[in-house]
């Protein structure tokens, strides 16, 4: 059998038939989406520098890119979370979410102390300016390392999550009922009352966890559900109906991101920015969104074996905090290089933001690899025994 056979057939069977073992494809997505993340965080420094190309670059990948991450969560969330106890949740939620949070802030607060970064008006290192990064942290902006913020969003649909799924459960057509009606009660919940804005001074006391955006996404969240229990795609699929779906799906985005004008919570950029709960508008948001999970999704499945690939892609909570050493100190300065010395077309664009890309993934492996080795308990995994720390909650 070839090795392309082996990838989209006898390796998916073989990886979803064991209880609680890894979808490959799935992992292969997540690192899709998380090089979508390092490329818009340096496109957007290109657009900040007034770059028209950069901006339609930019507008494209967060039509969907965060919305892809809540779709794979859901995706591999497992159904037996409404069995446990409350209590148990929480420390679970904390040690695999909340204290990787915690450590790569305490981390991320060192730089500041020997060199200059990107820290929004923050003077560091201020005793003033850490205070006040500090409070912003608490209350959703992780003004040390602004990536890390979607660690929080995940605690909160999984609050959600937990609280509403008993009730799903049942059926494959109350999971896909509950989508609609949580986005559309996320969404207009959002675009009334205009929750959490930071233009309008509204940041403190209003930001837990991203609850207020976390109803929005809970939708896509069940779309992730429903798709798990499906197992779409992680059975045998004809790799000429993939390739046709991602390239059915890639016309779906092209054609309609950049129809999505608003409205914009966020009104500094045209684009969907999840981190502000601004989504434009109410149709076009979500049908971009999804096709543009079905294009990753799509590419995921197709892609050759590839351990380094899957190794990255499940270690995405170290990379997407790592992500806050170039957002804060690399790409501005990057960035601003490039236009200095070459011309800003499209295509510059997109050449630079792959070279940027590729160079800062694999720059981070090292630090993936001891993170993961030696203190696998910090960054995400508390189930993992040594060799520095004894795990911090039992194995399942």
């Amino acid at each position: 059998m070839s090795i392309r056979g082996e990838t989209r057939e006898t390796r998916l069977l073989m990886n979803t038939s064991a209880a609680g073992s890894r979808i490959e494809f799935i992992d292969v997505a997540r690192l899709y989406g998380m090089a979508l993340v390092f490329y818009g965080h340096f496109i957007e420094e290109l657009m900040l520098l007034k770059n028209p190309a950069a901006a339609s670059q930019y507008k494209f990948v967060y039509s969907f890119h965060m919305v892809l991450f809540v779709v794979l969560a859901g995706y591999v969330a497992k159904e037996r979370v409404v069995e446990i106890s409350f209590g148990d949740f929480v420390k679970n939620r904390f040690f695999s979410r909340l204290l990787p949070f915690i450590f790569f802030t305490a981390l991320m607060m060192i730089p500041p102390l020997f060199i200059s970064g990107k820290f929004y008006g923050l003077e560091l290192p201020s005793v003033a300016g850490y205070l006040k990064g500090l409070q912003n942290t608490v209350f959703g902006i992780p003004s040390f390392c602004v990536p890390s913020w979607f660690l929080l969003l995940i605690v909160g649909l999984e609050l959600v999550d937990t609280a509403s799924f008993r009730f799903l459960k049942q059926s494959n057509g109350r999971i896909l009922g509950a989508a609609l009606l949580f986005y559309l009660a996320g969404y207009l919940l959002n675009l009334k009352l205009d929750i959490f804005n930071p233009l309008k001074g509204r940041v403190v006391g209003w930001n837990y966890l991203f609850i207020h955006e976390a109803i929005t996404l809970y939708g896509f969240y069940l779309i992730g559900r429903y798709l798990g229990r499906k197992r779409v795609l992680a059975g045998q699929v004809s790799t000429r109906i993939v390739a046709s779906a991602a390239a059915a799906a890639f016309l779906v985005v092209f054609y309609t991101y950049r129809l999505n004008n608003g409205p914009f919570a966020f009104h500094v950029y045209d684009a969907v920015v999840i981190l502000f709960a601004s989504h434009g508008h109410i149709l076009l948001f979500p049908l971009t969104a999804l096709a543009g999970c079905a294009l990753i999704l799509c590419l995921a499945s197709l892609t050759p074996v590839s351990k380094i690939l899957e190794w990255m892609g499940q270690n995405c909570l170290i990379l997407m905090c790592l992500n806050g050493v170039f957002y804060h100190y690399i790409n501005p300065g990057v960035a601003k290089w490039l236009l200095n010395h070459f011309s800003g077309s499209a295509l510059t664009v997109i050449a630079s933001g792959v070279i940027v890309t590729t160079g800062s993934l694999v720059l981070c492996i090292p630090a993936v690899y001891l993170f993961e080795r030696y203190l696998p308990q910090l960054v995400g995994k508390p189930k993992r025994n040594g060799p520095l720390l004894h795990r911090f909650i039992p194995s399942d």
